[in-house]
């Protein structure tokens, strides 16, 4: 409780410095503070985890904008990371629950409606790029053939650099299985639909680490490692369809 209420009282310095907005980004201070409304056990830290949670939200740059080359943060950015981390399904959740504490029920109906309208206005590639940053997957229609059909060349990223595929070959060493097993499906999807992905998956090392996923003792995830191997390996993975 004391820490996440030094985070909240940090968030109230937000407008006046762009240094502890980009230090919250960073660090996924999100992240954590999405961790504690969806799994604290005392209504106390949710209450201030949701506090926090909805000044970041409507956080502004006017009074500290960002220095020169550098990326800016506001409230935009912290939703964008609040529905990569999934806020959007907790705070349903909540509130249909019945809460004594009206902080609570006026933070949970605020982060709902401007979860909802960021949500609307981004794209679905938005919503992925999210999602992976934050390391956050959960199966559904992003993670898909249909998807990767559609989106494959974002995946090159605006400077080229595949950024996306290197956070994915990152998070096959996540500590969460089931994160581990969506970002070898989304590897092997990557290497299937864009031309040249073998050789791009192998010089990002995706190759070496998800090989050695094969003969994990989590069956479902020792499944996606090998298919995703398979994809990496057949030439023409269509034709093998």
């Amino acid at each position: 409780y004391e820490l996440c209420f030094c985070l909240w009282a940090l968030t109230y310095e937000c407008n006046g410095s762009w240094s502890i907005r980009n230090t919250f980004h960073r660090d996924n201070a999100v992240n954590s503070l999405v961790d504690l409304v969806s799994s604290a056990p005392r209504e106390k830290v949710v209450r201030v985890a949701l506090s926090a949670l909805r000044t970041l939200a409507q956080c502004d740059a006017e009074n500290s904008p960002c220095p020169a080359g550098k990326r800016e943060i506001t409230g935009s950015t912290y939703l964008s990371d609040m529905i990569g981390c999934g806020l959007i399904k907790y705070v349903d959740q909540m509130k249909e629950r019945h809460w004594t504490d009206p902080d609570i029920i006026d933070d949970l109906s605020v982060l709902h409606r401007v979860l909802h309208e960021n949500f609307k206005e981004m794209t679905r590639w938005d919503v992925y790029f999210a999602e992976v940053q934050q390391g956050q997957l959960a199966w559904g229609h992003l993670h898909s053939e249909r998807f990767f059909k559609e989106n494959i060349r974002q995946f090159e990223g605006p400077n080229g650099d595949f950024y996306v595929v290197k956070l994915l070959v990152a998070l096959t060493a996540s500590n969460d299985e089931e994160v581990q097993s969506i970002a070898c499906y989304d590897l092997g999807e990557f290497v299937r639909h864009y031309p040249n992905g073998r050789a791009i998956a192998r010089s990002l090392g995706a190759k070496d680490i998800v090989m050695k996923l094969v003969d994990h003792p989590n069956k479902e995830l020792q499944r996606h490692a090998l298919t995703a191997i398979s994809k990496m390996m057949v030439m023409n993975w269509a034709a093998v369809n």
